[in-house]
C-alpha cells in the first residue's frame, strides 16, 4: 500500500463540498439530436468561422440563463441573488510535472464570446500553470487555510457561500463540466451542485443512435446531457421551459449562436 499526502486544494475541495451537501436537488437526463449541428460546426471549423461542440453547448446553456434569470441566480434563507452577467465555470485539467492537475476556469460574460473565442479561452487556460484551483490562487493562502481546524474552516466557510457576489466571482454563477473529452462511453454523468447556486451542468459523449424521425427509423448522432436544478429555486415547470429552449438552440436553431 502507497500512502501520499493530500494536496492542499484537494482539501479545499472537501471543505467546500462539506459546507454546500445537502442541497434539495432534482434531475433531468436528456438526449439531444446534434447530427445537423455536428455538421455544420465541422462545415465551420473547415472555413476557420467556428468552434467546438463543447463551446456551443456551453454557449447555448448561456443564452438559456439569459432568457430564464431565475436560473442564473443564488438563494439562501434570507436572499435570492440574480445576476446579470452569465459566468460559467468549467473543470480544466493541466499537466505539471508530469502529473494531472485540476484548475477551474470561470468564463466571464459567455453570451458577448462567440464559440471559437470560447474555445481559445479554454485552450489557453490549459497552458497557463501555477495554482491549480482559481478560487484561492495562492498557494501560501491555501496552505494557511487548510491547515487550520476543522471547526473554524467550516464556519469560514458558510459565511463565502452566504456572499453570492463573492461565489460569482470566485466560481461563476453556474458549473458545466465536460466528460466527453476524457470517455467515449455512452451514458449519464451525474454533476455536483451545492448551494447557493441554481443548476450545473453534465455534457456526456456523443454515439449514433436509431430513433424515428418522421416515422422512418434513422441513425442520429446522439449527445447526452445531464442537468440538476436546486429545488429550493426552481420548479419542474420553469426547469421544462428552460429545457426546451436549450433543446431548441441545439437541434434547430443552433445557427443563431454560431
Amino acid at each position: 500500500m502507497k500512502t501520499t499526502k493530500i494536496s492542499e486544494y484537494r482539501k479545499l475541495s472537501i471543505y467546500g463540498f462539506q459546507v454546500t451537501e445537502n442541497s434539495h436537488n432534482f434531475y433531468a437526463l436528456l438526449e439531444f439530436d446534434v447530427t445537423n449541428l455536428r455538421k455544420k460546426l465541422r462545415e465551420g471549423r473547415l472555413n476557420g468561422e467556428s468552434g467546438s461542440l463543447f463551446s456551443f453547448l456551453l454557449k447555448a446553456i448561456g443564452r438559456c440563463l439569459t432568457l430564464y434569470p431565475e436560473f442564473n441566480s443564488m438563494i439562501d434563507l434570507k436572499k435570492i441573488s440574480t445576476f446579470d452577467e452569465v459566468d460559467i465555470s468549467v473543470p480544466i485539467e493541466i499537466v505539471k510535472n508530469d502529473k494531472v492537475l485540476n484548475k477551474q476556469l470561470v468564463i466571464r460574460n459567455i453570451n458577448e464570446k462567440s464559440i471559437n473565442e470560447i474555445d481559445m479561452e479554454i485552450a489557453t487556460s490549459k497552458k497557463v500553470v501555477g495554482a491549480e484551483k482559481t478560487y484561492i490562487a495562492s498557494s501560501f493562502y491555501q496552505r494557511l487555510i487548510t491547515s487550520l481546524p476543522n471547526f473554524i474552516i467550516r464556519p469560514l466557510f458558510r459565511l463565502l457561500i452566504s456572499n453570492h457576489k463573492m461565489v460569482q466571482e470566485l466560481s461563476g454563477t453556474t458549473f458545466v463540466t465536460n466528460v466527453s473529452m476524457f470517455s467515449n462511453v455512452p451514458g449519464f454523468i451525474i454533476p455536483y451542485i451545492g448551494k447557493p447556486k441554481s443548476c450545473s451542468f453534465a455534457i456526456g459523449s456523443v454515439s449514433k443512435k436509431p430513433v424515428v424521425k418522421n416515422s422512418e427509423i434513422v441513425i442520429r448522432e446522439i449527445i447526452n446531457i445531464t442537468a440538476i436544478f436546486n429545488h429550493d429555486m426552481i420548479d419542474g415547470a420553469p426547469a421544462a421551459r428552460f429545457i426546451n429552449q436549450l433543446r431548441f438552440f441545439i437541434e434547430s436553431n443552433f445557427k443563431e449562436l454560431i
